[in-house]
């Protein structure tokens, strides 16, 4: 179930089929149409809690797109939140057209490749439950031992 602040958030936003499409390696990792996000720093400006809402949907959305079959928890707070917010343009676009599902791929592509430069040689990585993502490094590990 989405969040009042969420709701407020998403309410007001229509599809608007000749909206831009748009590449985002952090935090999303894929593709979003400026009519779903049209301005990215009022969605950080929300509280984490009513932000993290809404990047699941497009969680949600890009396992749509893969083809993955939803757990129940996914599919439940997806149909709620579609039945709240019906004109959402995130529920317009399940369907990729070629060329939008190669930018997806590039997307995902470009944001692994980012990871592993940031982090490959990183000695621990750790994902938060928020998403953070952290590395750890042992710059001693190499030096030599007296």
């Amino acid at each position: 179930m989405l969040s009042p602040g969420a709701l407020r958030y998403l309410k007001p936003l229509r599809y608007d089929p000749g909206a831009a499409r748009i590449s985002c390696m952090i935090p999303m990792g894929g593709i979003y149409w400026t009519d779903e996000i049209p301005d990215f720093h009022a969605l950080r400006a929300l509280p984490e809690a009513d932000r993290e809402l809404i990047y699941r949907l497009f969680s949600i959305r890009f396992k749509i797109w893969a083809g993955h079959e939803l757990d129940s928890d996914d599919q439940r707070f997806w149909d709620t939140a579609r039945s709240q917010v019906p004109d959402y343009p995130v529920f317009h676009r399940t369907d990729l057209t070629p060329d939008d599902r190669a930018a997806q791929e590039a997307a995902e592509e470009d944001t692994v490749a980012a990871l592993q430069a940031l982090f490959g040689g990183a000695d621990e990585v750790t994902v938060g439950e928020d998403g953070s993502i952290s590395g750890t490094y042992d710059l001693t590990k190499d030096q030599p031992k007296p």
